[in-house]
């Protein structure tokens, strides 16, 4: 597969991507202690790719700009060295339900929304500790 599109971004950016992560893996734990699974569900999503992002920017200072969120999974194998087996498991988890959570009428089961919420918090803090950042 060709190198997915990107954008070259300021390093300075990471924080900024962190801090998105952070507030919806901080709203998917809301959601989920409020019995919103749904909600919980697109946010741990959302937070999982707010994640991946700053590592991207962080690391090699771009960011994809493709259509495929699966995108970044590639950039970050082939641009850093650490994107390992288990990151890729947890973020693929987490994409393969962003079109059944967010378009779908079907609803997130409770089993789902935690699983995605505990993906989305492994991969905070994988961002956090791979770039130095204080995980609050």
């Amino acid at each position: 597969m060709n190198r997915p599109e990107t954008r070259e971004v300021p390093r300075t950016e990471t924080q900024n991507a962190l801090r998105k992560a952070r507030e919806f893996a901080d709203s998917s734990k809301a959601s989920l202690a409020a019995s919103r699974w749904n909600a919980a569900g697109l946010d741990a999503i959302h937070a999982g790719i707010a994640a991946a992002d700053a590592v991207l920017i962080g690391m090699a200072g771009l960011r994809s700009i493709s259509r495929d969120h699966g995108a970044v999974m590639l950039l970050l194998e082939r641009e850093t060295s650490v994107f390992t087996t288990s990151q890729r498991r947890q973020l693929a988890g987490l994409l393969k339900m962003k079109n059944q959570v967010a378009y779908d009428q079907r609803l997130v089961m409770e089993v789902d929304a935690r699983q995605m919420v505990d993906a989305a918090t492994r991969l905070l803090v994988w961002a956090t500790s791979t770039l130095g950042a204080d995980q609050r």
